[in-house]
């Protein structure tokens, strides 16, 4: 059987309003978290590196990635949520942080930014992990003084566990899903999020034409969505995610006209396995995304490889297997006819890609480098 080939499907809901997107996340609720963001003590926006030689090897004006692996200690662009709401929680709570614990399930940077998060503001942290998650992931959320739980079964069996946690006293569950009908928790971490986009308005010269971001449940494309549509005067981008063929919830939402619900799936993009939007996050891609692409492990694998290696004339990358995602889906675009004239890709088109995740576990990314390079030999 053929291995699967990268698939792109254009949102033909999408809505040029920007009233539909603020009717979801408001402009006052996204300056609210850039301000508190911008107080923490460790805060600098991650950079913006223009990549030239890719661009030149693509045929486009610009290239540029957003490397969110220099976020705080975490190391991913989930420093920005998961901790914010966590914050406003427990101001919602009196304020006091002492006494709780803030409960999360993860694969690996959730849980790692809701630890730090948690030790930055005198709190407590419980973190369940599914058993096949490594343990160089498990070592670094407990590095940040959270007790690690391990769950036998998968993503979902973890996040099961996480929420009978959260109806503990004093136990906060901290996520992208609605916590017992309430949906603020998960707004704030998408608005938490959303300061990532407003960096991206700061740094880039001339804004970008296209952006590519990593969809897993769609929490930080949602994210980008809102705070780029909801920008006074500026020239909209086309907005893409990317996810793998094997997971791609997204992409077929979109195609369905509604969220689906998928089986299990399993990619070297771990972080991105996902069985379906998440529902805070799909309202504001129905109206809000241009377009969504799913690729196979395979261009991963050699996006990995080009980044690391500084294949493309530019210099190396720290990107991690699921961070290189976006970049992954760039190059697809750019590089095949059909789906770069279907973008609108072209001579002067300027490129970004969010490289959402550094080098979260050295010894997995090792094993996928040596996978590419014997599947180039």
């Amino acid at each position: 059987m053929p291995p699967p080939t990268a698939r792109l499907e254009l949102n033909r809901q999408r809505q040029a309003d920007p009233a539909a997107v603020a009717a979801l996340v408001t402009r006052a609720a996204l300056r609210a978290a850039a301000r508190a963001i911008a107080d923490w003590a460790e805060y600098r926006p991650t950079p913006t590196r223009p990549l030239p030689g890719l661009a030149a090897r693509l045929g486009v004006a610009e290239v540029a990635v957003k490397l969110e692996g220099e976020r705080f200690a975490v190391g991913s662009f989930k420093a920005l949520g998961p901790p914010y709401a966590l914050q406003r929680e427990l101001r919602r709570r009196g304020g006091a942080p002492n006494g709780w614990t803030a409960v999360a399930a993860t694969s690996g940077n959730h849980g790692r930014a809701l630890a730090w998060g948690a030790a930055r503001l005198g709190a407590r942290a419980c973190i369940f992990m599914s058993a096949h998650v490594s343990p160089g992931r498990a070592e670094a959320i407990g590095r940040f003084g959270a007790d690690v739980v391990r769950v036998p079964g998968d993503f979902d069996a973890a996040s099961q566990a996480a929420a009978e946690a959260g109806r503990r006293p004093r136990h906060l569950l901290i996520g992208d899903l609605p916590v017992q009908g309430r949906m603020d928790i998960a707004r704030d971490t998408i608005c938490g999020y959303a300061v990532l986009g407003q960096e991206i308005l700061a740094q880039c010269g001339e804004p970008p034409t296209h952006v590519f971001v990593a969809a897993g449940n769609g929490s930080l494309a949602a994210a980008v969505c809102a705070r780029l549509r909801l920008e006074p005067g500026l020239r909209q981008p086309c907005i893409c995610t990317v996810e793998p063929t094997a997971s791609d919830a997204i992409r077929r939402s979109l195609a369905e006209g509604a969220a689906v619900s998928l089986p299990d799936g399993a990619s070297v993009m771990d972080g991105l396995v996902v069985r379906a939007p998440a529902a805070a996050a799909w309202p504001i891609l129905r109206c809000g995304l241009d377009a969504a692409l799913a690729i196979p492990d395979a261009a991963a694998l050699l996006a990995l490889r080009g980044a690391a290696s500084g294949a493309w004339g530019d210099a190396p990358l720290a990107i991690g297997e699921t961070g290189i995602a976006a970049v992954a889906g760039l190059l697809q675009a750019a590089g095949d006819p059909m789906m770069a004239r279907a973008l609108g890709v072209g001579p002067t088109s300027r490129l970004l890609a969010i490289a959402c995740e550094g080098v979260t576990d050295p010894d997995v990314l090792a094993r996928l480098l040596h996978e590419a390079e014997r599947a180039m030999a």
